[in-house]
């Protein structure tokens, strides 16, 4: 059973800042509010769930939070309550690593001393070391739950397309010897097909998602990955599951494109919709399977990315009608 990586990870991030506000607050916890505010932090962290775009992203996040407290104050919850649990979010900006923090423990006294004089909360003896345990916890746990998909076996070749902004082929590269008696032209054949290409991709997947992570948590919500599909998993329901199941997440969706063969497309028309349905997406091979017409071209509008092969028949011809297409073309070898 494959895991989602990226719901992992909210988990870890939900139950910190749920502490952290236990612990700022004591008797004055509301969970209520804390949960909804929580909701619209990584909302606007995680899934960019935005109204306004902002150079800093720090004021991306606060303006989504903002909005929440005044979602709020139409529930008469205690305006002091909500304002406070709003500003509360300075400290975790810095401790989730959406500003830099340079001194944790540092950082941790001046939370203290801010609780108090400008919160109007009394002062709790030993309450500095509890904020400095919380957080080193959550940062070395985030760090390490990442790291724990790295493996020296395997690793991911991320390369940027040609005259393409924020958008990289990815694909996967073993580091362990195989027996000399097979030759090179006998290895691919075996890596790029049938079961062992399937498996191989779920880890290529499960390596992707933690690259897609690291990502979002500097803000970074451009950068898009284009990688390898099986068609073999189309008529295995099951694994098919398994292996989407990994990226099943709309952040991770937002970031990764399954590229596949338009005549796969056309013989799986109707899944295919289903998962696009579901969030995941899609970049349509043009080789020589496609039949050029005008038909065919507007059936392509619902997918962002065109991979024309160069030595297809039909690499000139959408070279012509590029201009009038409002998919992102990549001329690939």
């Amino acid at each position: 059973m494959t895991t989602n990586l990226m719901d992992n990870y909210l988990k870890k991030t939900r139950e910190f800042i749920k502490e952290f506000t236990k612990i700022f607050f004591l008797d004055k916890y509301n969970e209520e509010i804390s949960n909804e505010y929580i909701e619209a932090y990584i909302d606007s962290r995680i899934y960019n769930y935005v109204e306004v775009e902002h150079r800093f992203f720090y004021r991306r996040i606060y303006w989504a939070l903002l909005n929440k407290k005044k979602d709020l104050q139409k529930e008469k919850y205690d305006e002091k309550l909500l304002d406070d649990n709003l500003k509360m979010y300075q400290f975790i900006f810095y401790l989730d690593g959406v500003r830099p923090l340079l001194n944790l423990e540092e950082f941790c006294f001046f939370i203290c001393e801010k609780r108090v004089k400008s919160f109007g909360l009394e002062q709790t003896r030993g309450l500095d070391t509890r904020f400095i345990k919380l957080a080193k916890k959550y940062i070395l746990d985030k760090e390490d739950f990442l790291k724990k998909y790295e493996t020296p076996l395997f690793e991911l070749k991320i390369e940027k397309y040609i005259l393409i902004e924020d958008t990289y082929k990815v694909s996967l590269n073993y580091n362990f010897k195989i027996p000399y008696i097979y030759s090179n032209q006998v290895i691919d054949e075996v890596w790029n097909n049938g079961t062992v290409n399937e498996d191989r991709l779920i880890i290529e997947y499960i390596l992707l998602t933690a690259v897609c992570i690291r990502d979002i948590e500097k803000g970074d919500f451009k950068t898009k990955y284009l990688v390898e599909f099986p068609n073999t998993l189309f008529n295995k329901s099951s694994k098919l599951n398994q292996t989407l199941r990994i990226i099943n997440n709309s952040a991770i969706q937002d970031k990764v494109f399954l590229k596949i063969n338009y005549k796969d497309f056309e013989e799986n028309k109707d899944l295919i919709y289903s998962l696009m349905k579901d969030g995941f997406r899609f970049a349509i091979i043009i080789n020589d399977d496609f039949e050029f017409s005008m038909i065919n071209i507007k059936k392509l509008s619902i997918f962002s990315y065109l991979l024309v092969l160069e030595h297809s028949k039909n690499y000139e011809k959408i070279k012509n009608i590029s201009q009038d297409l409002d998919n992102i073309i990549i001329y690939d070898k």
